[in-house]
C-alpha cells in the first residue's frame, strides 16, 4: 500500500517520468523497426541469401548481450542524455526485429513466390503480397519484443541521466524506499504489459487470420 501511496502523494512528478520514458522508447522503436525490416528484406534478397543464413545466427546470438553493456558502449561516445538512451535502445531492439524479419522471410515457400511470379507478379509485388504478409506473424512477434526490451531497458538507462521511470527505482535504491522501489518497478511492468496487449490487438487485425497465432 505505501507504494500506491507515494504514487497518489507525488503524482505531478511520477507522471513526468513517465513521460520521460514513454517518449525515450518511441524515439528508438521506429528507427529499430524500419532498421530492421529494410535490413532483413535486404538481406534476403536472393543475392545474399547466404549472408541471411549468417545473420540469423549472429542475431540470434546478440540478443544474449546484456542491454548495460549497449548502454556503456554508447555512453562512451555520446555522453550523458536521452540521446544515449535512444542511440542505445535504437541499436538493442533493432536485434530480434531483424532476427524475426530474416527467419520468417526465409522460411517463405518458394514454390509460392514462384507461383506469385507465374501469375505475372513483379519481385517487389511478391515481396509485398506474397512474402511480408506470411512473415507478418513473425515481425509482430519481433516488434513485441523489442517494446518490452526496450520499455525495460530504458530503466537502466537513468545511470546515463536519460530520466524515466528508472530515477524513481534508482533514488529509492540509493535512500532505501521500498515504496519508491516497488511504485518504480509496478509502473514499468504495467507499460510493458499494456504495450504487449495492444501490440497483440494489432497483430490480430494485420496477420492474415489463417496464420494468426496471438499468445
Amino acid at each position: 500500500m505505501s507504494a500506491f501511496r507515494y504514487l497518489a502523494q507525488n503524482w505531478p512528478e511520477v507522471s513526468t517520468k513517465i513521460a520521460q520514458h514513454l517518449s525515450i522508447v518511441g524515439a528508438a522503436v521506429p528507427v529499430s523497426l524500419v532498421s530492421g525490416l529494410v535490413l532483413g528484406i535486404l538481406f534476403t534478397r536472393p543475392r545474399l541469401k547466404r549472408v541471411a543464413q549468417a545473420l540469423v545466427g549472429i542475431t540470434g546470438a546478440a540478443q544474449a548481450i546484456p542491454s548495460i553493456a549497449v548502454i556503456a558502449l554508447i555512453f562512451v561516445y555520446t555522453g550523458i542524455g536521452a540521446r544515449t538512451a535512444v542511440i542505445a535502445l535504437s541499436l538493442y531492439g533493432v536485434v530480434p526485429i531483424l532476427f524475426n524479419v530474416v527467419s520468417a522471410l526465409l522460411l517463405v515457400p518458394a514454390e509460392m513466390q514462384e507461383a506469385g511470379m507465374g501469375v505475372g507478379m513483379t519481385p517487389i509485388q511478391v515481396l509485398v503480397h506474397v512474402e511480408l504478409p506470411l512473415a507478418a506473424q513473425s515481425i509482430m512477434t519481433g516488434l513485441r519484443t523489442t517494446v518490452t526490451l526496450d520499455i525495460s531497458t530504458a530503466t537502466v538507462a537513468s545511470v546515463v541521466g536519460a530520466g524515466g521511470l528508472g530515477d524513481i527505482i534508482f533514488v529509492g535504491l540509493s535512500v532505501v524506499r521500498p515504496d519508491m522501489i516497488v511504485a518504480g518497478t509496478l509502473l514499468v511492468a504495467g507499460l510493458a504489459i499494456l504495450s504487449d496487449v495492444g501490440l497483440a490487438l494489432v497483430q490480430r487485425r494485420i496477420v492474415p487470420r489463417g496464420l494468426l497465432h496471438v499468445p
